[in-house]
């Protein structure tokens, strides 16, 4: 489909364009034409939606300075190369991992959690790979990210002969699908949502206000795989809850921390301020709100095509105190987070050179 906006638009906000289309439709292109530019797109949609889709874009696109923390060259004698990569796909994003891969994994998560551990002594999670869907509803992912979220199913509770659904064969898809309804859980998208989640519990068991948690991440990008864009990955965070300074304490702690650590690493890199590709509700104030306040930064490493996000350090104000109920009677104002996608990382440390 193939809609013509009318209204000139800076170079920027059209790369952001085109970024965020390929992220949800799987392929895009953006040609400037006078007056205006021209979007094309392989979905199903009609001229009218994808306008809707464009406009509603372009209102969070306001040209914003981005904001650098630290710089870092790197070792000198780092280089990047294609790494040798022994993980074998089982479908789109998802894969076997080889006994090199998975040594690679082992030694990232090592680095980050000695590194880490060493300023942060905090207790540590292992989070579930299934999440309440009611969860996502109240963190507002649905609002934000609809097109990522995996949904399970399961046998319909009305439904007791199972020997017709043993009996399916091959290609009887339709007829699969009529035995399952969507379950009350889903893959989990993001750690940190488990944390608050169980806020209180694990605040009053573990008489603490900082939390590291690892675990498995599911995000459905059916049309934009690849080797660092992943469907299932691993994801280490650690999630600061408390009162306004507290928090605002936890997440200078942590840009500080992360600019050490990656220093430390070796690998070249930039952190930066950074904003969400939303298509959500209102996407200028949120992608504004992120850009001007400084409440989002990205660590980036200069691959061969192009920077690879790797980590992040979010603070998200009372947002999350409001959506679960955290305030504890004021205990809890605010909260923050520093994401490590572990794949992304290993992936880029292998591409340097710098695992053992």
């Amino acid at each position: 489909m193939e809609f013509h906006y009318k209204r000139a638009t800076d170079e920027a906000a059209l790369q952001e364009l085109r970024k965020a289309l390929v992220f949800f439709y799987g392929g895009a292109t953006v040609t400037e034409a006078d007056p205006g530019f021209t979007v094309s797109v392989p979905a199903d949609l009609s001229e009218k939606e994808l306008g809707d889709v464009v406009r509603h874009f372009l209102r969070g696109q306001r040209e914003v300075p981005s904001k650098v923390v630290a710089e870092n060259a790197g070792r000198p004698d780092a280089q990047c190369a294609l790494p040798h990569d022994d993980r074998m796909e089982v479908g789109p994003g998802a894969y076997l991992q080889g006994p090199d891969w998975a040594d690679a994994m082992d030694a990232t998560r090592a680095l980050v959690r000695g590194h880490l551990a060493d300023r942060f002594d905090v207790p540590q999670l292992r989070a579930s790979a299934l999440i309440s869907r009611d969860v996502l509803v109240k963190a507002g992912y649905y609002r934000k990210f609809p097109n990522l979220v995996n949904a399970v199913s399961r046998i319909r509770s009305d439904y007791w002969d199972g020997v017709s659904v043993s009996q399916l064969r091959p290609g009887q898809d339709d007829a699969l699908a009529s035995f399952y309804v969507a379950s009350d859980m889903v893959l989990n998208p993001v750690t940190c949502y488990h944390v608050y989640a169980k806020a209180q519990t694990l605040m009053e068991r573990h008489a603490a206000g900082m939390f590291g948690i690892e675990g498995p991440v599911f995000r459905h990008e059916s049309h934009n795989h690849t080797a660092t864009r992943l469907a299932e990955f691993t994801m280490y965070e650690l999630v600061g809850m408390g009162t306004e300074e507290e928090v605002a304490t936890y997440f200078r702690g942590l840009l500080e921390a992360y600019t050490e650590l990656f220093a430390a690493l070796g690998l070249p890199h930039r952190i930066v301020s950074a904003s969400d590709a939303f298509f959500g509700d209102d996407p200028t104030l949120t992608r504004n709100a992120q850009l001007m306040s400084g409440s989002k930064f990205e660590v980036r490493i200069p691959m061969e095509h192009g920077e690879l996000s790797v980590a992040s350090v979010n603070s998200h104000g009372a947002a999350f105190v409001d959506s679960f109920g955290l305030s504890q009677g004021g205990k809890v104002e605010a909260t923050c987070c520093a994401g490590i996608g572990l794949d992304r990382l290993a992936y880029a440390l292998k591409a340097y050179g710098l695992l053992p």
